[in-house]
């Protein structure tokens, strides 16, 4: 009975922010959020150890699952506690309410021996926290793709994902998340052929598990390479910041610099600019009166 309310009320306290209810939709809609985020944490926590650490350690797949979700859901409250990325609590609520719904369907159990050494405990540590951080990052470049596409068809009246971070800010925290992800991956695949005998009761064999885990580690181990060696990034949105001027004043680079805090702002000034004469030459003076006139001649 305890399982089946717990599961209840996290899946309403995540579905809630996912609406498209009123009293979510104002300038509140951040923190009313982050609220509902917070206690809908707290039931996930509750259904974590209802079906985890019950009876027994029981990680099979469906609570690696509850857990991996719910350490998503954490990184996106400690992140948008002070920045507000509108959209991203569809990116990680969503795949949380489908792994919610599917648990109750997925049977079969794989309780850890009470003779785990502790290593091996830190060793499934150290897995279900990297791959939670993989897949977090995976979201979170989701979530910057599309920040990035909206604000080059700077459509400000229909975009739903938007951040008060700069894109440049953005993709740094999204490459930490890599580098602390890719670490712990290597850690755990050191230390799964260590302490795969203890904790699957067999040698360490080459399996899907393992040639799908040496494909992840090599994937991200050349996406950092090449963010390392070549810079890589995403989508040079910020070739927005010579305009105005068109050119390399300093002004649009200035504004680059807080690309993305200040932009819907930026956008609107931006539809109705104003002209400022500059005087570049001491000659320009003897035609100070003319230049004056101007105005009232357009």
């Amino acid at each position: 009975m305890t399982y089946w309310i717990l599961l209840l009320l996290c899946f309403v306290i995540y579905l809630l922010p996912c609406l498209p209810i009123k009293i979510l939709q104002g300038n509140f809609k951040g923190r009313i959020t982050n609220v509902l985020v917070f206690f809908g944490l707290l039931f996930h926590a509750g259904l974590i150890y209802q079906t985890t650490f019950l009876s027994g350690i029981d990680l099979n797949f469906a609570n690696s699952l509850l857990i991996t979700s719910w350490i998503g859901v954490l990184l996106y409250l400690l992140i948008n506690a002070s920045d507000q990325h509108k959209g991203f609590e569809y990116l990680t609520l969503v795949p949380a309410l489908f792994f919610l719904i599917i648990n109750p369907f997925m049977s079969g159990h794989n309780y850890l021996n009470e003779t785990f050494s502790a290593l091996a405990i830190l060793h499934i540590v150290f897995a279900l926290l990297g791959y939670s951080l993989l897949a977090f990052g995976a979201l979170f470049s989701i979530f910057l793709l599309y920040v990035e596409q909206n604000v080059r068809t700077k459509k400000l009246n229909t975009e739903i994902f938007s951040s008060s971070t700069p894109i440049l800010n953005l993709e740094h925290f999204l490459f930490r998340i890599y580098w602390l992800g890719f670490m712990l991956l290597t850690i755990t695949l050191i230390s799964g052929s260590f302490f795969s005998d203890e904790i699957f009761q067999t040698p360490l064999i080459i399996n899907h598990k393992l040639i799908f885990s040496i494909c992840a580690w090599l994937i991200y181990t050349i996406l950092l390479l090449g963010r390392i060696l070549f810079g890589w990034r995403g989508k040079k949105a910020i070739k927005f910041s010579c305009w105005p001027p068109k050119g390399n004043r300093g002004v649009g680079y200035s504004r680059a610099n807080l690309f993305g805090k200040y932009f819907n702002k930026y956008m609107e000034e931006a539809q109705n600019p104003f002209i400022v004469a500059m005087i570049e030459n001491e000659k320009a003076l003897s035609n100070i009166e003319e230049i004056n006139r101007y105005n009232n001649k357009t």
